[in-house]
Order: structure tokens, then sequence, then C-alpha cells
């Protein structure tokens, strides 16, 4: 998976392995921000813009990430105004981004990530190493 798309985009879908392990390290990245952002410090212009430019890029990216599991969801981009809610919105996010299965298959936003409901792939051309011999397969290993 691409980590720019990931994180910077709101287009397809994203399965919930992949939300977590996106997700959490974005979370991680902004608790220095919280933890620093205190009125001692709040004189100092370099923490000042280095904490607009990290919490930027987590409202970024987690906006980007719930809009793909939404999307994994069936659900449109206008959903995320629900995380937003005092006591509503994170529990809307761990049950609905975190815990549920997305919609089997493809859906509005594109193709199952965990590819279900998609046509079994054809199989390969044949190997150096595989041969056909009376109508039964034989597999041939060269040392």
């Amino acid at each position: 998976m691409d980590q720019k798309w990931a994180l910077f985009s709101f287009q397809g879908r994203m399965r919930r392995r992949d939300y977590w392990l996106y997700s959490i390290p974005v979370l991680l990245v902004s608790l220095p921000v919280f933890l620093y952002s205190t009125p001692e410090n709040a004189g100092n212009p370099m923490l000042n813009i280095l904490s607009i430019v990290v919490l930027v890029f987590v409202f970024w990216a987690s906006a980007a990430l719930n809009v793909k599991r939404l999307h994994d969801r069936n659900k449109s981009a206008w959903w995320i105004i629900l995380t937003f809610l005092p006591l509503i919105g994170p529990i809307f996010v761990i049950v609905e981004l975190g815990i549920l299965d997305g919609t089997p298959g493809p859906n509005q936003f594109g193709a199952d990530p965990k590819g279900r409901g998609e046509p079994p792939s054809a199989p390969g051309p044949r190997s150096d190493n595989e041969s056909k011999d009376n109508g039964k397969e034989t597999m041939t290993i060269d040392m």
C-alpha cells in the first residue's frame, strides 16, 4: 500500500487492518504536540509553528483514513461529521470504522480491498519446472 495514498488521498477503500496500522502512528505523532503545548511553552514561536504543522498533518491524515474506512463501509464521506461530536464521535470511530467489517465485494467507492466478490484469477503460465505427462501433472526439480 502506498503511504501517500493512505495518508493524503480521500479516494478508494481501506480495510480495518490498514486503518489501524496507519491510525495508531498518526495518533502517536500528535501526542508530543499535546504534551508540550502548555501555557509555559506558548511564547516559543518555533514550537508554535511546529505544533501547527503537525496538527494540520494529523487532521488531514486522520480525515483521509476515516473517509476511506467510511467508503469501505459503503458510506458517504459526510458521515465524518459524526466523528467530531463529543461522546458519539469516539464511539462511532471505534465501532463503525475500527471494528465493523467493510462491504463485501465492490461498492460505489471501488473494489473490495480484501478482494472478495471478484472473479478468481486465471491460472498463470506454467513454469519450466512443470510439465504434463500422460494427463497427470508432474513437477521436476533440477539439482
